[in-house]
Protein backbone atom coordinates (compact mmCIF):
# COMPACT_ATOMS: atom_id res chain seq x y z
CA UNK A 1 0.00 0.00 0.00
CA UNK A 2 3.10 2.77 -0.10
CA UNK A 3 3.44 2.94 3.40
CA UNK A 4 7.23 3.99 4.69
CA UNK A 5 9.35 1.47 5.20
CA UNK A 6 7.27 -1.46 3.61
CA UNK A 7 8.75 -3.85 1.21
CA UNK A 8 12.80 -5.30 1.01
CA UNK A 9 14.89 -3.68 -1.74
CA UNK A 10 17.36 -5.31 -3.92
CA UNK A 11 20.42 -3.42 -4.82
CA UNK A 12 23.05 -3.71 -7.48
CA UNK A 13 25.35 -1.08 -9.00
CA UNK A 14 26.30 -2.79 -12.41
CA UNK A 15 24.91 -5.01 -14.50
CA UNK A 16 25.12 -6.53 -17.67
CA UNK A 17 22.86 -3.17 -19.40
CA UNK A 18 25.57 -0.77 -18.28
CA UNK A 19 28.88 0.05 -18.13
CA UNK A 20 30.89 -1.60 -14.44
CA UNK A 21 30.20 0.98 -12.32
CA UNK A 22 33.67 1.24 -11.25
CA UNK A 23 35.08 2.52 -14.51
CA UNK A 24 32.47 5.15 -14.43
CA UNK A 25 33.13 6.01 -10.84
CA UNK A 26 36.68 6.17 -10.67
CA UNK A 27 39.17 9.16 -10.07
CA UNK A 28 42.49 9.60 -11.25
CA UNK A 29 42.37 5.89 -11.54
CA UNK A 30 41.90 4.54 -8.54
CA UNK A 31 39.80 1.13 -9.27
CA UNK A 32 40.95 -0.88 -6.15
CA UNK A 33 40.20 2.27 -4.23
CA UNK A 34 36.75 2.70 -5.48
CA UNK A 35 35.85 -0.90 -6.03
CA UNK A 36 36.71 -1.73 -2.64
CA UNK A 37 34.34 1.84 -1.67
CA UNK A 38 31.50 0.28 -4.10
CA UNK A 39 31.58 -3.32 -2.02
CA UNK A 40 31.17 -1.55 1.21
CA UNK A 41 28.74 0.94 0.50
CA UNK A 42 26.64 -2.31 -1.60
CA UNK A 43 26.99 -4.27 1.53
CA UNK A 44 25.82 -1.44 4.45
CA UNK A 45 22.78 -1.01 2.17
CA UNK A 46 19.44 -2.06 3.95
CA UNK A 47 18.08 -4.37 1.57
CA UNK A 48 19.60 -7.30 -1.22
CA UNK A 49 23.15 -6.42 -1.97
CA UNK A 50 23.86 -8.17 -5.87
CA UNK A 51 27.22 -8.73 -6.82
CA UNK A 52 27.69 -8.48 -10.53
CA UNK A 53 30.03 -11.11 -12.12
CA UNK A 54 33.32 -9.59 -11.77
CA UNK A 55 32.93 -7.19 -9.25
CA UNK A 56 34.15 -9.53 -6.40
CA UNK A 57 37.39 -8.94 -8.56
CA UNK A 58 37.53 -5.14 -8.87
CA UNK A 59 37.17 -5.38 -12.90
CA UNK A 60 36.70 -2.53 -15.02
CA UNK A 61 34.99 -2.11 -18.00
CA UNK A 62 36.62 -4.51 -20.40
CA UNK A 63 38.39 -2.63 -23.57
CA UNK A 64 36.63 -4.15 -26.97
CA UNK A 65 38.19 -3.18 -30.13
CA UNK A 66 35.11 -1.41 -33.10
CA UNK A 67 36.07 -5.02 -34.85
CA UNK A 68 34.88 -7.31 -32.10
CA UNK A 69 31.35 -5.54 -31.00
CA UNK A 70 28.57 -7.34 -30.68
CA UNK A 71 26.12 -4.92 -28.89
CA UNK A 72 24.54 -3.01 -31.88
CA UNK A 73 23.80 -0.04 -29.80
CA UNK A 74 27.58 0.35 -28.72
CA UNK A 75 28.59 0.08 -32.76
CA UNK A 76 25.71 2.59 -33.77
CA UNK A 77 27.02 4.67 -31.41
CA UNK A 78 30.79 3.81 -31.48
CA UNK A 79 33.32 5.85 -30.02
CA UNK A 80 30.99 7.90 -28.65
CA UNK A 81 30.02 5.67 -25.94
CA UNK A 82 31.35 2.98 -23.70
CA UNK A 83 28.88 0.56 -25.11
CA UNK A 84 27.92 -2.81 -22.87
CA UNK A 85 29.99 -5.09 -24.49
CA UNK A 86 32.51 -3.83 -22.11
CA UNK A 87 30.74 -5.43 -18.97
CA UNK A 88 30.19 -8.81 -20.86
CA UNK A 89 33.69 -9.91 -21.46
CA UNK A 90 34.76 -13.23 -20.37
CA UNK A 91 35.86 -13.77 -16.31
CA UNK A 92 39.13 -14.24 -15.66
CA UNK A 93 39.73 -17.82 -13.44
CA UNK A 94 43.20 -18.72 -14.22
CA UNK A 95 45.86 -15.93 -15.23
CA UNK A 96 47.88 -18.40 -16.84
CA UNK A 97 45.57 -19.90 -19.01
CA UNK A 98 44.50 -20.09 -22.11
CA UNK A 99 41.62 -17.47 -22.19
CA UNK A 100 42.20 -16.91 -18.21
CA UNK A 101 40.53 -19.86 -17.85
CA UNK A 102 37.02 -19.07 -19.23
CA UNK A 103 37.00 -21.09 -22.28
CA UNK A 104 38.63 -23.87 -24.29
CA UNK A 105 37.63 -22.47 -27.34
CA UNK A 106 39.78 -20.53 -30.41
CA UNK A 107 37.54 -17.30 -29.88
CA UNK A 108 34.80 -16.33 -27.57
CA UNK A 109 31.37 -14.68 -28.37
CA UNK A 110 33.38 -11.37 -26.73
CA UNK A 111 36.86 -11.51 -26.71
CA UNK A 112 38.60 -11.26 -22.87
CA UNK A 113 40.42 -7.95 -21.73
CA UNK A 114 43.95 -8.96 -21.32
CA UNK A 115 44.23 -6.61 -18.62
CA UNK A 116 41.54 -8.73 -16.36
CA UNK A 117 43.74 -11.80 -16.50
CA UNK A 118 46.08 -10.04 -13.71
CA UNK A 119 42.88 -9.80 -11.58
CA UNK A 120 41.76 -13.60 -12.09
CA UNK A 121 40.42 -15.36 -9.20
CA UNK A 122 43.52 -17.87 -8.91
CA UNK A 123 45.51 -14.84 -8.42
CA UNK A 124 43.43 -12.47 -5.79
CA UNK A 125 42.55 -16.01 -3.80
CA UNK A 126 46.24 -16.10 -2.74
CA UNK A 127 46.98 -11.70 -2.65
CA UNK A 128 46.06 -10.47 1.41
CA UNK A 129 45.27 -7.34 -0.79
CA UNK A 130 43.46 -8.42 -2.81
CA UNK A 131 39.40 -7.13 -3.79
CA UNK A 132 38.59 -10.69 -3.61
CA UNK A 133 39.96 -11.10 0.16
CA UNK A 134 38.52 -7.75 1.32
CA UNK A 135 35.30 -9.16 -0.03
CA UNK A 136 35.42 -12.28 2.09
CA UNK A 137 36.27 -10.38 5.18
CA UNK A 138 33.52 -7.42 4.92
CA UNK A 139 31.13 -10.44 4.17
CA UNK A 140 32.04 -12.33 7.66
CA UNK A 141 32.12 -8.76 8.95
CA UNK A 142 28.49 -8.40 8.14
CA UNK A 143 26.95 -11.49 9.12
CA UNK A 144 28.42 -10.32 12.81
CA UNK A 145 26.33 -7.34 12.44
CA UNK A 146 21.88 -7.78 12.66
CA UNK A 147 21.76 -4.16 12.18
CA UNK A 148 23.84 -4.53 8.70
CA UNK A 149 21.59 -7.51 7.83
CA UNK A 150 18.16 -6.74 8.84
CA UNK A 151 18.21 -3.78 10.56
CA UNK A 152 16.47 -0.20 10.32
CA UNK A 153 17.93 2.51 8.04
CA UNK A 154 18.44 6.26 9.02
CA UNK A 155 19.49 8.62 6.49
CA UNK A 156 21.32 11.47 8.43
CA UNK A 157 21.64 15.06 6.62
CA UNK A 158 25.13 15.18 5.27
CA UNK A 159 26.96 18.23 3.14
CA UNK A 160 27.07 17.28 -0.77
CA UNK A 161 29.11 14.38 -1.88
CA UNK A 162 28.71 12.74 1.86
CA UNK A 163 26.14 9.88 2.24
CA UNK A 164 25.52 8.66 5.44
CA UNK A 165 23.27 6.64 7.82
CA UNK A 166 22.81 4.49 10.69
CA UNK A 167 21.39 0.96 10.81
CA UNK A 168 19.98 -0.22 13.79
CA UNK A 169 18.71 -3.41 15.05
CA UNK A 170 17.93 -3.84 18.92
CA UNK A 171 20.83 -2.03 20.80
CA UNK A 172 23.18 -2.47 18.27
CA UNK A 173 23.95 0.81 15.71
CA UNK A 174 26.31 1.06 13.23
CA UNK A 175 26.93 4.09 11.56
CA UNK A 176 28.03 3.92 7.62
CA UNK A 177 29.36 7.29 5.89
CA UNK A 178 31.22 7.60 2.43
CA UNK A 179 32.27 10.60 0.35
CA UNK A 180 32.03 9.70 -2.78
CA UNK A 181 32.67 13.49 -4.12
CA UNK A 182 36.33 14.39 -5.56
CA UNK A 183 37.69 16.42 -2.30
CA UNK A 184 37.82 16.01 0.80
CA UNK A 185 35.10 17.05 3.29
CA UNK A 186 35.17 17.75 6.86
CA UNK A 187 32.00 15.90 8.66
CA UNK A 188 31.37 15.24 12.54
CA UNK A 189 29.68 12.26 13.22
CA UNK A 190 26.88 12.14 15.16
CA UNK A 191 27.36 12.41 19.12
CA UNK A 192 26.52 8.63 20.21
CA UNK A 193 30.03 8.18 17.80
CA UNK A 194 32.25 10.83 18.59
CA UNK A 195 34.26 8.40 20.58
CA UNK A 196 33.05 5.35 18.10
CA UNK A 197 35.79 3.01 16.49
CA UNK A 198 35.72 2.20 12.38
CA UNK A 199 35.49 -1.38 12.15
CA UNK A 200 35.73 -1.33 8.22
CA UNK A 201 37.05 1.05 5.77
CA UNK A 202 37.81 1.14 2.18
CA UNK A 203 41.20 -0.04 2.62
CA UNK A 204 40.45 -3.11 5.44
CA UNK A 205 37.76 -5.07 6.58
CA UNK A 206 39.26 -5.73 10.15
CA UNK A 207 40.21 -2.55 11.77
CA UNK A 208 39.86 -0.51 14.72
CA UNK A 209 40.35 3.03 14.37
CA UNK A 210 38.55 6.14 15.36
CA UNK A 211 36.69 7.42 13.32
CA UNK A 212 38.15 10.38 10.77
CA UNK A 213 36.61 14.09 11.07
CA UNK A 214 37.57 14.70 7.45
CA UNK A 215 36.63 12.08 4.80
CA UNK A 216 38.84 11.75 1.74
CA UNK A 217 37.75 11.63 -1.88
CA UNK A 218 36.32 8.55 -2.65
CA UNK A 219 36.72 6.03 1.35
CA UNK A 220 34.50 5.14 4.01
CA UNK A 221 33.32 3.60 6.74
CA UNK A 222 31.83 1.48 9.15
CA UNK A 223 31.69 2.17 12.70
CA UNK A 224 30.27 1.60 16.04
Amino acid sequence: DGTPGEGWPSWAFSNHDAPRAISRWALDGNLDQVGRLSLLMLLALRGNPIIYQGEELGLPQGHVAFEDLQDPEAIANWPHTLGRDGARTPMPWAADAPQAGFSTANRTWLRLDQSHAGRAIDKQLTDPRSTVTYLRKLLSLRRDHAAIITGESELLETPEDIVAFVRSAGDQRILCAFNLGNAAVDWQAPPEFVNGKMIANEQSAAIEEEIPITLAPQTGYWAI
